[in-house]
């Protein structure tokens, strides 16, 4: 019912309409982890087949990253640059992730403590971000 709604499997872990439904979520992609890791997991394989069936996303964060990164070069791609405004009204949510990366990357590049991977400082740094 959810992914019919939402078009998505993403429940936030703690969603008001069915709090059990994300946690039930985050368990599965907990469990998953362990199976990919070849320790005890509770999830069986005909789960995950079930669930990669409905599209089930088992890495959200690295699967937006990957969204944001792919819009970021479109943008590049239409204005000759990698400078969106924090509150572009095409997409803000485009904005707000790219002030987050140019943070992330300037701390990174200080070598403070970033929350930013090292591949994917150079995925921006190969389409000439600043």
């Amino acid at each position: 019912a959810y992914q019919a709604d939402k078009g998505h499997c993403n429940v936030p872990r703690q969603w008001r309409d069915n709090p059990q439904l994300g946690v039930w979520v985050n368990n599965q992609r907990v469990e998953k982890r362990k199976f990919d890791q070849s320790k005890r997991a509770k999830i069986r394989p005909e789960h995950v087949g079930r669930l990669d069936g409905i599209g089930f996303e088992w890495h959200p964060v690295a699967n937006l990253w990957d969204q944001r990164f792919g819009e970021l070069q479109a943008y590049q791609a239409d204005k000759g640059h990698c400078n969106v405004p924090r509150q572009w009204r095409d997409n803000p949510q485009l904005g707000v992730w790219v002030n987050n990366q140019r943070v992330e990357k300037r701390k990174f590049d200080q070598s403070k403590r970033a929350k930013i991977r090292p591949e994917h400082v150079g995925r921006l740094d190969g389409i000439g971000f600043e």
